[in-house]
């Protein structure tokens, strides 16, 4: 379909367009980019696409809605997010050239020398977002993750700029659950309640890129049993268990991260009273930072939109987190949870 007749239909109400954007077999190969972070006035360099779902068939395609060469008028964007639209999406082929055109958004946002805004933090965190999906499918992890190292402290320096940043922490969150999107708000969230302790700039890049690499592991696991909406099985559950340990040995390969980073990742499943895995060790020989991490994994889980079921609130979440316990007493460190409650109140 030409782009002037996907708008034309797009506009008139013609088309249904999806407004979710879950992992699963009819996205690929195509990735989710927000409208917040295109340069108003600018030519993407790259096909700018919709998601349309035919309401007879129940077909899902994606059609283009904005050429590589053509500028992105504002006046687009305003009549998109009337629609209640917040996103585009482009072909995978394209990630390389997506990545540079946020370098270059992050390049104007910086010349223009203002404080931390909502827009430059998003641009930061949509390519953090890509960057990481691109790590995960790379057979090379090194140079990545010192890529990621540079980037996490940067989302770091940005957030500690000025006083109304933390708070923003919460809207940069995705609620639309992918690997690497659930990586990326984990790593935020870990930053964001670091930075609300009071902890060095150093502490909070280690945890920052130990939240961005929990789920490493979970990259060596077939995507139909990752997304799988029916209950796991016995066996594919300790399948799944397998994660951290994987993920622990790749970043152990990849060199190049402090030993805090691979232990917190090889932790982040173990809980408060000793019934997690891998080790199933008590909190007395978990790293303190692991609770942490164990945390803010649940708690993005249970907030995020999952296929099988809904997003919950905060509070509903908060609620769910705190009845849970193991066969030894609870999951979560006590302290902790009281210090994200604080956090998690700062909005």
């Amino acid at each position: 379909m030409d782009v002037r007749l996907t708008r034309q239909q797009l506009f008139t109400n013609k088309l249904k367009v999806l407004r979710r954007s879950n992992c699963s077999a009819d996205q690929a190969p195509y990735l989710p980019l927000y409208l917040q972070s295109f340069i108003m006035g600018g030519k993407p360099s790259f096909t700018v696409y919709v998601k349309i779902r035919n309401e007879k068939t129940q077909a899902i395609n994606f059609l283009p809605f904005l050429d590589g060469e053509e500028v992105l008028e504002p006046g687009l964007v305003t009549t998109l997010a009337k629609l209640g639209i917040d996103r585009f999406y482009f072909h995978k082929n394209d990630l390389e050239l997506v990545l540079a055109y946020l370098n270059n958004h992050l390049f104007l946002l910086d010349a223009s020398q203002g404080e931390t805004s909502k827009e430059k933090l998003l641009v930061l965190v949509e390519h953090l977002n890509l960057s990481l999906h691109r790590a995960m499918k790379s057979n090379h992890l090194g140079r990545h993750i010192d890529l990621a190292r540079i980037q996490v402290d940067r989302l770091i320096r940005e957030l500690q700029q000025t006083p109304f940043s933390l708070k923003l922490v919460w809207e940069l969150l995705y609620r639309d659950y992918c690997l690497y999107k659930h990586s990326v708000n984990v790593c935020l969230l870990s930053v964001g309640l670091m930075l609300f302790l009071h902890k060095s700039r150093q502490e909070s890049l280690i945890l920052g890129l130990a939240g961005l690499f929990h789920d490493l592991g979970m990259s060596r696991i077939p995507e139909e049993l990752l997304y799988k909406e029916e209950p796991l099985e016995p066996e594919e559950w300790e399948r799944l268990k397998q994660h951290p340990e994987t993920g622990h040995e790749m970043l152990a390969e990849a060199g190049s991260l402090p030993p805090e980073v691979r232990q917190t990742v090889l932790e982040h499943h173990e809980n408060f009273d000793g019934s997690g895995y891998p080790r199933g060790l008590p909190a007395g020989r978990q790293h303190p930072w692991s609770r942490i991490l164990r945390l803010m994994d649940a708690y993005d889980g249970l907030t995020c939109h999952r296929p099988y079921r809904q997003a919950l609130t905060p509070f509903a979440a908060l609620k769910t987190i705190t009845a849970q316990t193991g066969s030894a007493g609870g999951v979560f460190d006590p302290r902790t949870l009281k210090n994200f409650i604080r956090f998690l109140a700062l909005p």
